[in-house]
């Protein structure tokens, strides 16, 4: 049996719950569509968990196309995927932002639009 510890959240940055639509640019298409539509369901400073209607295969590299607020405009982020699950609805996909794009995201320095 998990002892409490074993049960706790084991990554270094916490996830912030965020729900938002955004576009992601498939930087190596595996045949398909190039450009997706992906609904976030949360993110931290080294990454983000979302729902998309396609899969993705882990290692598969993404542009994504964050929209901002304050700034009216739109922060491109590079991204890797580390996991994809089938569910009910779709996948839900989970990606890692590279080390230089997660400088850009800064946890909380950049305020996002929410859909």
């Amino acid at each position: 049996m998990p002892t409490s510890e074993q049960t706790q959240e084991k990554r270094r940055h916490p996830r912030m719950g965020i729900q938002m639509k955004l576009q992601c640019i498939r930087l190596d298409p595996d045949g398909g569509d190039v450009v997706d539509m992906l609904e976030t369901v949360d993110i931290s400073r080294q990454g983000m968990g979302a729902r998309s209607e396609r899969p993705f295969y882990p290692g598969q590299r993404l542009l994504l196309c964050m929209p901002l607020t304050s700034l009216r405009g739109q922060r491109n982020i590079y991204a890797t995927v580390v996991r994809c699950r089938r569910q009910q609805d779709g996948y839900l996909v989970g990606m890692a932002f590279d080390s230089a794009s997660a400088g850009l995201w800064g946890g909380h320095q950049v305020e996002y639009a929410a859909a």
